[in-house]
């Protein structure tokens, strides 16, 4: 196999990439679905660093003619899917968040603070 200067560079940010991500993980910055996700970006853009002729045959396979197109595609295609997976933990947390100001507001009427001027 033989690979140019750019698929050394493009391994070497897919790696330094990776160990970031795991980094992240060990912290508990992110959680394992998110990792996951991240890990197999990783993956993908090593692979294709080293199957180069794979963007080609993908770019074939959907009928594109000029393969970086293909490349183009795919990666909006991959950060459009992160977004709305985002999109939808915000909107869960959000939902979440909602609930928690209710119950903490049922709280506070049921059991009361005393103020320090009633003293």
């Amino acid at each position: 196999m033989n690979l140019s200067r750019s698929s050394f560079v493009v391994l070497a940010f897919a790696a330094v990439f990776a160990l970031a991500v795991l980094l992240t993980a060990r912290r508990m910055r992110t959680t394992e679905r998110h990792t996951f996700t991240w890990l197999a970006v990783c993956f993908v853009i090593a692979a294709l660093a080293v199957w180069r002729h794979a963007i080609d045959e993908i770019a074939a396979a959907m009928g594109i003619f000029y393969p970086p197109s293909a490349l183009f595609f795919g990666a909006l295609a991959v950060l459009l899917w992160l977004v709305y997976r985002v999109t939808l933990t915000v909107a869960e947390q959000r939902q979440q968040l909602k609930r928690l100001a209710q119950e903490v507001a049922l709280l506070s009427a049921e059991h009361p603070r005393e103020d320090a001027s009633s003293r």
